[in-house]
């Protein structure tokens, strides 16, 4: 599976939300790499944790900014962060117990998982964002 570089097409418009974004992207890459390369679970699980860390870190950042604006997609927007955390908690769980089930496929839902997301949801966020002048 190729690494996804930041472009355009995931640019949402708000600056600390684009960072954090490539931020993730960077972290999956790390993860990514040190599965192809076979990394045993000492190099494996402290890149899952990061990568566990920062998406909570992100998602109760968003999930601030749209309530502290009143987004009306708050609600559904949430539930949907709260679907993938259920996901992320299931893998670092299996992982933990197991490395070796890291593997390419858990990658790639992680992948699917973020570009479809910050593609749909947090575009629509971030449109409502600059379209009611709220930063």
């Amino acid at each position: 599976m190729p690494h996804l570089e930041w472009n355009r097409s995931l640019s949402v418009g708000i600056g600390p939300m684009d960072k954090d974004h490539r931020e993730f992207l960077a972290a999956l890459n790390k993860l990514e790499s040190a599965v192809e390369d076979a990394s045993e679970g000492s190099v494996t699980l402290p890149l899952l944790h990061c990568l566990d860390t920062h998406t909570r870190a992100h998602f109760a950042a968003e999930e601030s900014l749209m309530n502290s604006t009143h987004y009306p997609g708050a609600q559904l927007h949430a539930l949907k962060h709260a679907h993938l955390l259920n996901q992320l908690d299931a893998l670092v769980a299996r992982t933990r117990s197991n490395p070796a089930r890291l593997d390419k496929h858990s990658l790639k839902f992680l992948w699917e998982w973020a570009t479809t997301h910050i593609q749909t949801e947090d575009h629509n966020f971030g449109l409502w964002l600059n379209e009611h002048g709220k930063r």
